[in-house]
């Protein structure tokens, strides 16, 4: 089916690979996603200064500004992607209950509304209002990721949706990075509530829910597996994996640029 979808449509697609395959091709997109995003958002200015110990208050101010609008609307679109790609999760209802798991978490853990309360609880330890934080107005440069992940939501296919969220485990880490450069601005490791959750929730298994890294490798791998591996011309797994990290960087660059004017 996928083979004729293809031919009929001028989209690309892969035949079906076999479990290893599926694994060792996913391996590969992670493998290059992690790799921009360490030259993306790692070897930022922003991130050097914070983990130097350097990095303005008011940078952290701005970004997290705007952190906290993107994290308002990207965890909708998953909530989106669980009714636009039930036709998938039908088919695998093993993916189907983890994926039901991931979304329950992003919503209720620790308590409703979920993960925002830890946003905002973070963004009070940086000395941000609740106002503030739910009226900002985005950076173009911060939005132009949200819509991204938007517009392949609504028009993109399976994989360039999945591929584009590879950075999600990266999250993980970066959180883990934060959380760090902050003990040495003087922030004590109880001051940073929203890294400790996402290095948990991003790596690892937590409270029997997988970690979102780990969940996006098995959708992907999936999607291998069966062939549904349809692409816009123009568009590849690798393009949107990429893609990803570079709308990241041009985020955290924006803060900083407009926090130190430089």
């Amino acid at each position: 089916m996928s083979q004729v979808l293809a031919k009929s449509t001028g989209m690309k697609a892969q035949p079906p690979m076999s479990e290893a395959e599926a694994k060792e091709q996913v391996a590969r997109l992670f493998e290059i996603t992690m790799a921009e995003c360490d030259a993306r958002i790692t070897q930022s200015r922003f991130m050097t200064e914070l983990k130097a110990g350097t990095l303005p208050q008011g940078a952290i101010q701005k970004f997290w500004l705007n952190w906290t609008s993107f994290v308002f609307e990207i965890n909708n679109f998953i909530q989106v992607a669980y009714q636009r790609h039930l036709g998938l999760f039908k088919e695998h209802l093993d993916l189907f209950a983890v994926f039901a798991d991931k979304v329950a978490d992003e919503l209720i853990h620790p308590k409703a509304p979920g993960h925002l309360l830890t946003v905002w609880k973070q963004g009070e330890i940086f000395g941000l209002t609740m106002d503030e934080m739910i009226n900002n107005e985005m950076l173009p440069e911060c939005r132009a990721q949200l819509e991204w992940h938007r517009g392949l939501l609504y028009e993109g296919t399976l994989l360039e949706f999945w591929a584009a969220i590879t950075y999600e485990e990266y999250i993980g880490h970066w959180s883990k990075m934060f959380r760090e450069g902050l003990e040495g601005m003087g922030y004590a490791s109880e001051r940073a509530p929203y890294f400790h959750t996402h290095e948990e929730a991003d790596l690892e298994e937590h409270d029997g829910v997988m970690g979102h890294g780990e969940f996006n490798r098995a959708v992907i791998a999936r999607l291998y597996q069966t062939g549904n591996t349809q692409t816009r011309p123009g568009f590849s797994a690798e393009y949107a994996a990429l893609t990803g990290p570079y709308y990241m960087g041009m985020f955290v660059d924006a803060c900083y640029q407009q926090a130190t004017g430089s």
